[in-house]
């Protein structure tokens, strides 16, 4: 398996599977890396899977499924395809590697019909949202909870913790007390901290530099009224399912799962459009409404656990791999 970063499903995708070899590459350095490792290698391959089917990982798995003689399983986890988004070395290999690989994985619906643009191979929808009930859970009761809204992702462009940020100086006017709780890492940093100060949201705006551990982030989760996902573009998010599971209601773009599983209203606030002032709108609505915040709620949190429950949703991931690779070859 190769991808930016080990999979948290990887215990137990491995008690399923058995014994895989997972090689990060996220620069020119992990690439050759990871090629050297997997050329060293001796141990017989049954499959190598991509976790995105992009420049550095693509060509990696290309390589290693022809020299192998191995079938390969691209996964798309994002919703980049036919958007110029991604650089143009990106945007050359993607196609390329579609077309050559046995199967592709889309996390969503959307991704789906894009991906089957590019290649005749099999295309699969198997979500990639994965919630673990024992860590995510409701622990606080939604009336005991603070007015704090929570922002937990990478601090990168497609996720726009700016444009929640200039949403915030729009909705502490129409809700004063309310205060915003951002957690992540990113090259977006001194931008939003800049941002801050700017607006004058220092004491409304919290910006905790970090990853923290999935226990943690369940208390991050049961201590916040709403969280926001104001992304451009998602294969999930995790997110939003993660903090429903905490009886957690969210504001969000119309991005990757989140349209195809949620309802507005019901069971999330859907942002309309990518504005500050419609961000801030959702807002001031959700935290203005506390039995519309516990009815989204307890909808949200009823969907995840019927649906996206750990052990259940891997198992059927990786189920399909074993029953479609019987009899596959590689598709050169």
């Amino acid at each position: 398996m190769i991808s930016r970063k080990r999979s948290i499903a990887i215990q137990e995708l491995e008690r399923l599977w058995g014994k895989i070899e997972v090689i990060e590459i996220y620069d020119p350095i992990t690439f050759f890396r990871g090629l050297f490792r997997l050329l060293a290698n001796r141990s017989r391959f049954e499959v190598v899977i991509v976790q995105e089917p992009l420049l550095m990982i693509g060509c990696a798995g290309l390589f290693i499924s022809y020299l192998r003689r191995i079938p390969l399983i691209s996964e798309v986890h994002g919703d980049y395809i036919q958007q110029r988004i991604l650089p143009v070395k990106d945007r050359i290999i993607l196609p390329i590697v579609l077309k050559k690989s046995t199967l592709v994985r889309a996390v969503n619906r959307h991704i789906e019909s894009k991906v089957k643009h590019f290649t005749k191979s099999k295309v699969v929808y198997l979500p990639s949202v994965y919630v673990d009930l024992n860590v995510f859970n409701p622990r606080i009761k939604q009336e005991e909870r603070d007015e704090i809204i929570l922002f937990a992702g990478r601090l990168e462009p497609p996720k726009n913790p700016d444009l929640l940020i200039k949403a915030m100086k729009y909705a502490i006017d129409e809700h004063p007390s309310i205060k915003l709780k951002i957690i992540g890492r990113g090259s977006m940093l001194p931008t939003i901290k800049d941002l801050v100060n700017k607006l004058g949201l220092r004491k409304n705006v919290e910006i905790e530099y970090n990853w923290l551990s999935q226990e943690a982030l369940a208390e991050e989760y049961n201590k916040a009224s709403l969280f926001a996902c104001v992304s451009s573009y998602e294969g999930g998010p995790r997110t939003v399912f993660e903090a429903a599971a905490c009886m957690m209601p969210s504001v969000s773009t119309p991005v990757g799962l989140v349209p195809e599983v949620f309802r507005h209203l019901e069971s999330v606030y859907m942002i309309p459009t990518l504005k500050p002032e419609r961000i801030a709108e959702a807002i001031v609505i959700m935290m203005s409404d506390k039995n519309l915040r516990k009815k989204i709620a307890e909808k949200a949190y009823e969907i995840v656990v019927n649906n996206f429950e750990w052990k259940k949703t891997i198992e059927q991931y990786a189920n399909y791999y074993l029953e479609f690779l019987k009899g596959k070859s590689i598709n050169l």
